[in-house]
């Protein structure tokens, strides 16, 4: 995908977060910019049918999200965003793995590195976040490129909670 075309995406799929969000994650693009990755904004909000269809295929395990968040009159009000390296999308380094995180951590939000792992996996990332090692060898969780509101959970979004 272009420049042009990759930030087109982005802009798009901005819209449709809730504002206090958008803003975290046009940060942590800008921050992996910054340091000379492509990120690209592969999905935003999704619709319950696409949740729900995902879910059955395995690529989420829960039946609503924060993609699905939604303003009290139905329009998208996404609280997640997952973040790919454009040059990379199948295949994301460890390196832009940890760095999403680090950034999204700074910016008050979580990703998904670290779920569904060990105990010692997870304290092994938090050590490299915190020390900013993003060579370190790491197992990686389920959904490394999901990033989402960090301080709400899903059944406080799902029950109207926003940042």
């Amino acid at each position: 995908m272009t420049d042009e075309q990759r930030k087109e995406r982005n802009t798009h799929n901005l819209t449709e977060c809730n504002p206090a969000f958008r803003l975290k994650v046009a940060a942590i693009l800008t921050d992996m910019e910054g340091h000379g990755w492509r990120p690209r904004i592969q999905e935003g909000w999704r619709s319950l049918a696409r949740q729900k269809q995902l879910l059955a295929d395995g690529y989420t395990k829960v039946g609503w999200g924060m993609h699905n968040a939604t303003t009290g009159d139905g329009k998208a009000d996404s609280l997640a965003a997952d973040i790919l390296d454009d040059d990379r999308p199948n295949h994301e380094s460890t390196r832009f793995l940890l760095m999403l995180a680090t950034s999204a951590k700074a910016h008050g939000c979580v990703t998904g590195i670290d779920w569904g792992l060990a105990q010692e996996d997870r304290d092994t990332i938090r050590s490299a976040i915190a020390s900013r090692d993003f060579d370190t060898k790491i197992e990686v969780g389920w959904d490394p490129c999901h990033v989402q509101i960090g301080d709400i959970s899903i059944q406080e979004a799902r029950n109207g909670a926003r940042p």
